[in-house]
């Protein structure tokens, strides 16, 4: 009944036909909702029969509506028959079309890439054994402590004469036992800044080696799609800082067309990476508790504020706490030694 075609840029199409009662009972479905929807004087909506209901609406229009209504319930069942991965709105032309008849059809859509994948322990293996150390220098800690003082001048009153001065004082009124306890807090803050820094650093290393020598074909939507979600996290920090988006394009003199043409290859990349993670999490078997998800969600929805949690898309942000839980759970699987 249906032909499928690998194209390039890992695009499929599907050509066929839908068998003629099914198309006739897809007929008669636009029938009864144009029926509803048309209004034709002398006739309750519903009530119109079905020779006024062709001469006023014309069957070329009857037969479109029905053409999508039998490609919509159509198109599903042949992608999940087939094990189709397609991604994005599909592309349909329709290439034979009469009552009584066969509906001809060719869609064309993108498809997620066959992907090969190395041997991505052994990369990660290789990865984490080079591993840099991270240290704290007593300079940073002398630095925190400035900037502690310059923000405590903010809110009080310096002493008569001058400065505040960085001893216990000072630290208790941080809620430190002493000087000496709120350095080793600071150096504790800045150790774990730098070490979550060097893991994502690491993370990155690890992702760039395997994409490198990995194979698959990029679909150009998945790269626009990053695109536009590049765009709303830049959008959402500036205006986050309480500057207006069109003022910041005007100070940076760039349009948003030309901040998309300028993020293709990171774009590009980022699709790439996320592709790498789900392969690689299919193929160990990775895959979050329901327990995991509504927990995560729950710590993400505590952020939000309370005059907008109402408005909170609830499967959307489950299914953005699947992914956050799924790649955690791959960079940790590479983490760990073989």
């Amino acid at each position: 009944m249906f032909e499928i075609k690998k194209l390039p840029k890992s695009e499929a199409e599907i050509t066929g036909e839908i068998p003629a009662d099914e198309f006739e009972r897809a007929f008669s479905k636009a029938l009864t909702e144009l029926n509803q929807k048309t209004g034709i004087p002398g006739f309750r909506p519903g009530h119109v029969p079905e020779s006024v209901l062709i001469e006023k609406v014309g069957e070329a229009a009857i037969l479109e509506e029905a053409a999508e209504i039998a490609l919509r319930e159509a198109y599903p069942k042949m992608l999940e028959e087939n094990k189709i991965e397609a991604i994005g709105q599909p592309e349909i032309t329709i290439t034979k079309i009469a009552r009584k008849n066969p509906l001809g059809f060719k869609i064309k859509t993108a498809v997620l890439p066959e992907i090969t994948l190395p041997d991505y322990k052994k990369i990660a293996g290789e990865a984490m054994t080079a591993k840099e150390g991270v240290k704290v220098e007593e300079k940073e800690i002398d630095d925190a402590l400035e900037f502690l003082k310059k923000s405590q001048k903010k809110d009080e009153n310096p002493p008569a004469g001058g400065e505040l001065e960085l001893n216990d004082e000072f630290a208790k009124n941080l809620g430190q036992k002493d000087l000496l306890g709120l350095r080793e807090l600071l150096r504790e803050n800045i150790l774990s800044e730098k070490e979550q820094k060097a893991r994502e650093q690491k993370r990155m290393e690890i992702l760039e080696k395997i994409s490198s020598a990995s194979k698959l074909e990029l679909p150009e939507i998945l790269v626009e799609s990053e695109k536009e979600k590049m765009l709303a996290e830049l959008k959402s920090s500036i205006e986050n800082m309480g500057l207006e988006w069109q003022k910041y394009l005007g100070h940076v003199q760039k349009t948003e067309d030309l901040l998309r043409k300028e993020w293709a290859a990171e774009a590009g990349k980022r699709a790439c990476y996320a592709l790498i993670l789900r392969e690689i999490a299919n193929a160990e078997k990775i895959e979050p508790t329901e327990e995991e998800i509504n927990a995560e969600a729950e710590k993400m929805t505590a952020r939000f504020h309370a005059h907008d949690k109402n408005n909170i898309d609830t499967e959307r942000l489950k299914d953005y706490a699947y992914g956050i839980i799924r790649n955690e759970k791959v960079f940790q699987l590479l983490e760990t030694p073989n």
